[in-house]
Protein backbone atom coordinates (compact mmCIF):
# COMPACT_ATOMS: atom_id res chain seq x y z
CA UNK A 1 0.00 0.00 0.00
CA UNK A 2 2.80 2.38 0.97
CA UNK A 3 4.69 1.55 -2.23
CA UNK A 4 1.60 2.33 -4.34
CA UNK A 5 1.16 5.71 -2.65
CA UNK A 6 4.81 6.56 -3.27
CA UNK A 7 4.48 5.64 -6.97
CA UNK A 8 1.43 7.87 -7.34
CA UNK A 9 3.24 10.80 -5.70
CA UNK A 10 6.27 10.36 -7.99
CA UNK A 11 4.07 10.22 -11.10
CA UNK A 12 2.15 13.33 -10.07
CA UNK A 13 5.45 15.13 -9.49
CA UNK A 14 6.92 14.12 -12.87
CA UNK A 15 3.85 14.77 -15.08
CA UNK A 16 4.05 18.59 -14.95
CA UNK A 17 7.75 18.44 -15.84
CA UNK A 18 7.00 16.19 -18.82
CA UNK A 19 4.26 18.55 -20.00
CA UNK A 20 6.55 21.57 -19.81
CA UNK A 21 9.34 19.72 -21.65
CA UNK A 22 6.97 18.54 -24.39
CA UNK A 23 5.66 22.01 -25.14
CA UNK A 24 9.07 23.63 -24.70
CA UNK A 25 10.50 21.51 -27.56
CA UNK A 26 8.86 23.85 -30.08
CA UNK A 27 8.87 26.95 -27.90
CA UNK A 28 11.37 29.79 -27.55
CA UNK A 29 14.63 30.14 -25.70
CA UNK A 30 14.76 33.83 -24.80
CA UNK A 31 18.19 33.57 -23.19
CA UNK A 32 19.95 32.80 -26.48
CA UNK A 33 19.10 32.68 -30.15
CA UNK A 34 19.70 29.80 -32.51
CA UNK A 35 21.47 30.11 -35.85
CA UNK A 36 20.64 28.02 -38.91
CA UNK A 37 23.51 27.73 -41.40
CA UNK A 38 23.63 26.39 -44.97
CA UNK A 39 25.86 23.32 -44.65
CA UNK A 40 27.22 23.76 -48.20
CA UNK A 41 28.04 27.47 -48.22
CA UNK A 42 28.13 28.15 -44.44
CA UNK A 43 25.90 31.15 -45.09
CA UNK A 44 23.73 32.19 -42.15
CA UNK A 45 20.10 31.54 -43.09
CA UNK A 46 18.28 32.41 -39.91
CA UNK A 47 18.79 33.69 -36.38
CA UNK A 48 15.84 33.16 -34.05
CA UNK A 49 14.94 32.48 -30.43
CA UNK A 50 12.82 29.52 -31.52
CA UNK A 51 14.41 26.29 -30.38
CA UNK A 52 15.85 24.58 -33.47
CA UNK A 53 15.84 20.78 -33.74
CA UNK A 54 16.62 18.29 -36.48
CA UNK A 55 13.85 18.24 -39.07
CA UNK A 56 12.92 21.92 -38.75
CA UNK A 57 12.71 23.79 -42.04
CA UNK A 58 13.14 27.35 -43.30
CA UNK A 59 12.06 29.06 -46.53
CA UNK A 60 14.21 32.15 -47.04
CA UNK A 61 13.43 35.45 -48.80
CA UNK A 62 14.35 33.93 -52.18
CA UNK A 63 11.92 31.03 -51.59
CA UNK A 64 14.78 28.55 -51.17
CA UNK A 65 13.77 25.76 -48.81
CA UNK A 66 16.15 24.19 -46.29
CA UNK A 67 15.87 21.36 -43.76
CA UNK A 68 17.94 21.11 -40.57
CA UNK A 69 19.98 17.91 -40.70
CA UNK A 70 21.87 18.27 -37.41
CA UNK A 71 22.11 20.62 -34.44
CA UNK A 72 25.31 21.37 -32.52
CA UNK A 73 24.69 23.55 -29.48
CA UNK A 74 22.87 26.64 -30.74
CA UNK A 75 23.76 26.03 -34.39
CA UNK A 76 21.59 24.11 -36.80
CA UNK A 77 23.11 22.89 -40.07
CA UNK A 78 20.63 22.78 -42.96
CA UNK A 79 20.59 21.25 -46.42
CA UNK A 80 18.99 22.83 -49.48
CA UNK A 81 15.95 20.76 -50.55
CA UNK A 82 14.40 22.84 -53.33
CA UNK A 83 12.68 26.06 -54.40
CA UNK A 84 9.06 26.78 -53.48
CA UNK A 85 6.74 27.75 -56.34
CA UNK A 86 4.96 30.51 -54.41
CA UNK A 87 2.91 31.70 -57.38
CA UNK A 88 1.24 28.33 -57.97
CA UNK A 89 0.58 27.83 -54.25
CA UNK A 90 -0.90 31.32 -53.97
CA UNK A 91 -3.23 30.71 -56.93
CA UNK A 92 -4.40 27.44 -55.39
CA UNK A 93 -5.13 29.14 -52.08
CA UNK A 94 -7.04 32.01 -53.68
CA UNK A 95 -9.03 29.61 -55.84
CA UNK A 96 -10.08 27.72 -52.72
CA UNK A 97 -11.02 30.97 -50.98
CA UNK A 98 -13.02 32.07 -54.02
CA UNK A 99 -15.09 28.91 -53.78
CA UNK A 100 -15.55 29.32 -50.05
CA UNK A 101 -16.38 33.04 -50.13
CA UNK A 102 -17.54 33.44 -53.73
CA UNK A 103 -20.84 34.91 -52.74
CA UNK A 104 -19.04 37.67 -50.86
CA UNK A 105 -16.74 38.56 -53.73
CA UNK A 106 -19.55 38.63 -56.31
CA UNK A 107 -21.69 40.76 -54.00
CA UNK A 108 -19.15 43.57 -53.72
CA UNK A 109 -19.61 46.77 -55.76
CA UNK A 110 -17.43 46.86 -58.88
CA UNK A 111 -15.28 49.76 -57.68
CA UNK A 112 -15.17 48.73 -54.00
CA UNK A 113 -11.96 48.85 -51.98
CA UNK A 114 -13.70 47.45 -48.90
CA UNK A 115 -13.66 43.96 -47.44
CA UNK A 116 -16.87 41.91 -47.60
CA UNK A 117 -19.36 42.94 -44.96
CA UNK A 118 -19.50 40.68 -41.93
CA UNK A 119 -16.08 39.04 -42.42
CA UNK A 120 -13.43 39.26 -39.70
CA UNK A 121 -10.02 38.07 -38.52
CA UNK A 122 -8.87 37.27 -34.98
CA UNK A 123 -5.67 38.43 -33.24
CA UNK A 124 -4.12 37.26 -29.96
CA UNK A 125 -0.72 37.01 -28.25
CA UNK A 126 0.57 33.78 -26.68
CA UNK A 127 3.66 35.44 -25.20
CA UNK A 128 2.05 38.38 -23.49
CA UNK A 129 5.18 40.02 -22.08
CA UNK A 130 7.15 40.37 -25.34
CA UNK A 131 8.41 43.92 -25.81
CA UNK A 132 11.00 45.97 -27.68
CA UNK A 133 14.06 47.17 -25.75
CA UNK A 134 14.49 50.53 -27.59
CA UNK A 135 10.86 51.39 -26.78
CA UNK A 136 10.25 49.98 -23.29
CA UNK A 137 13.83 49.54 -22.02
CA UNK A 138 13.17 45.81 -21.57
CA UNK A 139 12.36 42.78 -23.67
CA UNK A 140 9.72 41.71 -21.15
CA UNK A 141 6.89 43.84 -19.75
CA UNK A 142 4.04 42.37 -17.68
CA UNK A 143 1.13 41.84 -17.98
CA UNK A 144 0.93 43.32 -21.49
CA UNK A 145 4.05 43.88 -23.56
CA UNK A 146 4.53 46.07 -26.63
CA UNK A 147 3.19 43.35 -28.94
CA UNK A 148 -0.35 44.25 -27.81
CA UNK A 149 0.17 47.83 -28.98
CA UNK A 150 1.36 46.57 -32.37
CA UNK A 151 -1.68 44.30 -32.48
CA UNK A 152 -3.93 47.31 -31.84
CA UNK A 153 -2.25 49.27 -34.64
CA UNK A 154 -2.77 46.32 -37.00
CA UNK A 155 -6.41 45.99 -35.98
CA UNK A 156 -7.03 49.70 -36.57
CA UNK A 157 -5.16 49.59 -39.89
CA UNK A 158 -7.33 46.76 -41.22
CA UNK A 159 -10.47 48.62 -40.21
CA UNK A 160 -9.41 51.99 -41.60
CA UNK A 161 -7.83 50.77 -44.83
CA UNK A 162 -10.31 48.16 -46.10
CA UNK A 163 -13.07 48.04 -43.49
CA UNK A 164 -12.11 44.56 -42.24
CA UNK A 165 -13.18 43.90 -38.66
CA UNK A 166 -10.71 42.22 -36.34
CA UNK A 167 -11.28 40.78 -32.88
CA UNK A 168 -8.16 41.62 -30.86
CA UNK A 169 -7.82 39.72 -27.59
CA UNK A 170 -5.95 41.37 -24.70
CA UNK A 171 -6.03 38.17 -22.67
CA UNK A 172 -2.71 37.59 -20.89
CA UNK A 173 -1.11 34.13 -20.94
CA UNK A 174 1.75 34.68 -18.51
CA UNK A 175 4.13 33.37 -17.44
CA UNK A 176 6.26 33.13 -20.58
CA UNK A 177 7.02 29.43 -20.24
CA UNK A 178 6.46 26.10 -21.94
CA UNK A 179 2.78 26.05 -20.96
CA UNK A 180 1.94 29.42 -22.52
CA UNK A 181 0.53 27.78 -25.66
CA UNK A 182 -1.72 25.57 -23.53
CA UNK A 183 -3.12 28.69 -21.87
CA UNK A 184 -3.44 30.67 -25.13
CA UNK A 185 -5.22 27.70 -26.69
CA UNK A 186 -8.29 28.56 -24.62
CA UNK A 187 -8.18 32.10 -26.03
CA UNK A 188 -7.82 30.79 -29.58
CA UNK A 189 -10.78 28.42 -29.15
CA UNK A 190 -12.88 31.31 -27.82
CA UNK A 191 -11.93 33.52 -30.77
CA UNK A 192 -12.69 30.77 -33.29
CA UNK A 193 -16.28 30.65 -32.03
CA UNK A 194 -16.72 34.02 -33.76
CA UNK A 195 -15.94 32.28 -37.09
CA UNK A 196 -12.99 34.41 -38.27
CA UNK A 197 -11.53 33.86 -41.73
CA UNK A 198 -8.03 33.82 -40.20
CA UNK A 199 -6.56 33.72 -36.70
CA UNK A 200 -3.16 35.32 -36.04
CA UNK A 201 -0.83 34.84 -33.07
CA UNK A 202 1.45 37.91 -32.96
CA UNK A 203 4.91 37.75 -31.36
CA UNK A 204 8.30 39.41 -31.56
CA UNK A 205 11.46 37.34 -32.03
CA UNK A 206 14.75 37.51 -30.15
CA UNK A 207 17.65 37.92 -32.58
CA UNK A 208 20.32 40.47 -33.56
CA UNK A 209 19.01 43.78 -34.86
CA UNK A 210 20.58 43.06 -38.26
CA UNK A 211 18.42 39.93 -38.70
CA UNK A 212 15.18 41.93 -38.90
CA UNK A 213 16.21 45.50 -39.75
CA UNK A 214 14.78 47.11 -42.88
CA UNK A 215 13.53 50.54 -43.93
CA UNK A 216 10.07 51.94 -44.70
CA UNK A 217 10.17 55.22 -46.64
CA UNK A 218 13.59 56.01 -45.21
CA UNK A 219 12.65 55.15 -41.62
CA UNK A 220 13.65 52.07 -39.58
CA UNK A 221 11.40 49.06 -39.99
CA UNK A 222 11.31 45.51 -38.66
CA UNK A 223 10.82 42.54 -40.98
CA UNK A 224 8.19 39.85 -40.45
CA UNK A 225 8.77 36.11 -40.15
CA UNK A 226 5.91 33.65 -40.57
CA UNK A 227 6.06 30.59 -38.29
CA UNK A 228 4.37 27.26 -38.96
CA UNK A 229 3.96 24.33 -36.58
CA UNK A 230 5.03 21.25 -38.49
CA UNK A 231 3.41 18.87 -35.99
CA UNK A 232 -0.20 19.72 -36.76
CA UNK A 233 -2.72 18.13 -39.17
CA UNK A 234 -3.50 21.51 -40.75
CA UNK A 235 0.09 22.11 -41.83
CA UNK A 236 -0.57 21.94 -45.58
CA UNK A 237 -3.50 24.33 -45.37
CA UNK A 238 -1.63 26.72 -43.05
CA UNK A 239 1.40 26.49 -45.31
CA UNK A 240 -0.59 27.41 -48.42
CA UNK A 241 -2.02 30.43 -46.59
CA UNK A 242 1.53 31.46 -45.60
CA UNK A 243 2.76 31.02 -49.18
CA UNK A 244 -0.08 33.18 -50.51
CA UNK A 245 0.77 35.95 -48.03
CA UNK A 246 4.48 35.85 -48.80
CA UNK A 247 3.84 35.77 -52.55
CA UNK A 248 1.65 38.87 -52.37
CA UNK A 249 3.91 40.71 -49.91
CA UNK A 250 7.03 39.99 -51.98
CA UNK A 251 5.40 41.79 -54.91
CA UNK A 252 3.83 44.70 -53.05
CA UNK A 253 6.26 45.11 -50.12
CA UNK A 254 9.55 43.48 -51.21
CA UNK A 255 11.95 42.70 -48.38
CA UNK A 256 9.34 42.83 -45.62
CA UNK A 257 8.98 39.05 -45.18
CA UNK A 258 12.12 37.51 -43.76
CA UNK A 259 10.98 33.97 -44.46
CA UNK A 260 8.91 31.06 -43.14
CA UNK A 261 10.15 28.91 -40.24
CA UNK A 262 8.75 25.41 -39.57
CA UNK A 263 9.10 24.61 -35.86
CA UNK A 264 8.70 21.30 -34.06
CA UNK A 265 5.31 22.12 -32.49
CA UNK A 266 1.68 22.89 -33.36
CA UNK A 267 1.50 26.52 -32.09
CA UNK A 268 -2.27 25.86 -31.82
CA UNK A 269 -2.47 25.90 -35.62
CA UNK A 270 -4.24 22.56 -35.52
CA UNK A 271 -7.34 24.56 -34.56
CA UNK A 272 -7.78 26.25 -37.96
CA UNK A 273 -6.64 25.86 -41.59
CA UNK A 274 -5.87 29.59 -41.63
CA UNK A 275 -3.92 30.00 -38.39
CA UNK A 276 -0.48 31.61 -38.49
CA UNK A 277 2.15 32.92 -36.09
CA UNK A 278 3.96 36.15 -36.98
CA UNK A 279 7.29 37.29 -35.51
CA UNK A 280 7.13 41.09 -35.81
CA UNK A 281 10.76 42.06 -35.60
CA UNK A 282 13.26 41.35 -32.84
CA UNK A 283 13.58 42.55 -29.25
CA UNK A 284 16.32 44.87 -30.55
CA UNK A 285 13.99 46.64 -32.99
CA UNK A 286 11.71 49.42 -31.76
CA UNK A 287 7.96 49.05 -31.50
CA UNK A 288 7.56 51.83 -34.07
CA UNK A 289 9.77 49.94 -36.52
CA UNK A 290 7.55 46.88 -36.20
CA UNK A 291 4.41 48.97 -36.68
CA UNK A 292 5.75 50.63 -39.86
CA UNK A 293 6.14 47.27 -41.59
CA UNK A 294 3.03 45.63 -40.18
CA UNK A 295 0.58 48.36 -41.28
CA UNK A 296 1.76 47.62 -44.83
CA UNK A 297 2.29 43.86 -44.65
CA UNK A 298 -1.01 43.17 -42.87
CA UNK A 299 -2.86 44.40 -45.97
CA UNK A 300 -1.75 41.12 -47.52
CA UNK A 301 -4.43 39.45 -45.38
CA UNK A 302 -7.51 41.03 -47.07
CA UNK A 303 -5.72 40.88 -50.42
CA UNK A 304 -5.30 37.09 -50.41
CA UNK A 305 -8.56 36.36 -48.59
CA UNK A 306 -10.89 38.64 -50.55
CA UNK A 307 -8.88 40.25 -53.36
CA UNK A 308 -9.27 43.68 -51.75
CA UNK A 309 -6.53 46.23 -51.01
CA UNK A 310 -6.55 49.88 -49.86
CA UNK A 311 -5.56 50.95 -53.37
CA UNK A 312 -8.24 48.79 -54.96
CA UNK A 313 -8.69 45.19 -56.00
CA UNK A 314 -5.73 43.02 -56.93
CA UNK A 315 -4.73 43.08 -60.61
CA UNK A 316 -5.94 39.51 -61.18
CA UNK A 317 -9.31 40.15 -59.61
CA UNK A 318 -9.66 43.45 -61.45
CA UNK A 319 -9.07 41.72 -64.80
CA UNK A 320 -11.91 39.27 -64.10
CA UNK A 321 -14.23 42.07 -63.03
CA UNK A 322 -13.29 44.10 -66.11
CA UNK A 323 -14.27 41.18 -68.36
CA UNK A 324 -17.56 40.81 -66.52
CA UNK A 325 -18.17 44.54 -66.76
CA UNK A 326 -17.55 44.49 -70.54
CA UNK A 327 -20.01 41.62 -70.90
CA UNK A 328 -22.53 43.52 -68.83
CA UNK A 329 -22.08 46.66 -70.92
CA UNK A 330 -22.63 44.69 -74.16
CA UNK A 331 -25.81 43.09 -72.85
CA UNK A 332 -27.17 46.39 -71.55
CA UNK A 333 -26.42 48.04 -74.92
CA UNK A 334 -28.44 45.41 -76.84
CA UNK A 335 -31.35 45.76 -74.41
CA UNK A 336 -31.24 49.56 -74.77
CA UNK A 337 -31.43 49.30 -78.61
CA UNK A 338 -34.41 46.95 -78.43
CA UNK A 339 -36.21 49.28 -76.02
CA UNK A 340 -35.53 52.29 -78.28
CA UNK A 341 -36.95 50.43 -81.31
CA UNK A 342 -40.10 49.45 -79.40
CA UNK A 343 -40.66 52.97 -78.03
CA UNK A 344 -40.03 54.53 -81.45
CA UNK A 345 -42.48 52.13 -83.09
CA UNK A 346 -45.14 52.89 -80.50
CA UNK A 347 -44.79 56.65 -81.00
CA UNK A 348 -45.00 56.23 -84.81
CA UNK A 349 -48.20 54.19 -84.57
CA UNK A 350 -49.81 56.62 -82.16
CA UNK A 351 -49.09 59.57 -84.46
CA UNK A 352 -50.57 57.76 -87.49
CA UNK A 353 -53.62 56.15 -85.88
CA UNK A 354 -54.54 59.25 -83.79
CA UNK A 355 -55.80 57.17 -80.81
CA UNK A 356 -54.89 54.26 -78.53
CA UNK A 357 -57.79 52.16 -79.88
CA UNK A 358 -56.52 52.76 -83.39
CA UNK A 359 -53.05 51.58 -82.38
CA UNK A 360 -54.53 48.36 -80.86
CA UNK A 361 -56.56 47.72 -84.06
CA UNK A 362 -53.42 48.19 -86.16
CA UNK A 363 -51.48 45.73 -83.97
CA UNK A 364 -54.27 43.11 -84.27
CA UNK A 365 -54.20 43.50 -88.06
CA UNK A 366 -50.43 43.10 -88.02
CA UNK A 367 -50.73 39.90 -86.00
CA UNK A 368 -53.54 38.39 -88.13
CA UNK A 369 -52.32 39.45 -91.60
CA UNK A 370 -48.70 40.59 -91.98
CA UNK A 371 -47.24 38.36 -89.26
CA UNK A 372 -49.17 35.32 -90.55
CA UNK A 373 -47.97 35.92 -94.11
CA UNK A 374 -44.38 36.23 -92.87
CA UNK A 375 -44.71 32.93 -90.98
CA UNK A 376 -46.08 31.19 -94.11
CA UNK A 377 -43.13 32.42 -96.17
CA UNK A 378 -40.65 31.12 -93.58
CA UNK A 379 -42.37 27.71 -93.45
CA UNK A 380 -42.66 27.36 -97.27
CA UNK A 381 -40.19 24.65 -98.40
CA UNK A 382 -37.45 25.63 -100.81
CA UNK A 383 -37.54 24.09 -104.30
CA UNK A 384 -35.01 21.32 -104.79
CA UNK A 385 -31.84 22.13 -106.66
CA UNK A 386 -31.61 20.88 -110.26
CA UNK A 387 -29.28 17.95 -110.58
CA UNK A 388 -26.88 18.04 -113.45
Amino acid sequence: MVRRVICIIVILAILPLLTVWTVQAGDEDTSHWYTIVDEDTERVLLETCHVVVTGDEFVDERNYRYRVSRVEGYTGWAEFIGTVDMETQAMAFQAAMSLRLGFCRIGLPLASTRAPRGRLVAIYHTHSDESYIPTSGSSSVSPHGDVYDVGSVISASLKNSVGLTSVHSWESHLPHDGSAYARSRRTAVSLLKKNPDAILDLHRDAAPLSAYATTVMGKPGAKVMIVLGRQNPNLKANEQFAFALKNYADKEFPGFVRGIFYGDATFNQDLSPRALLFEMGSHENSKEAAERVMVNFINSIPAVLYGVTPAGRTAEGEAVRHARREGGVAASTIISIILLVLIGGAVYLLLNEKSFSGVMARLRQFKEVELKEFADIVKKPKPPKNEE
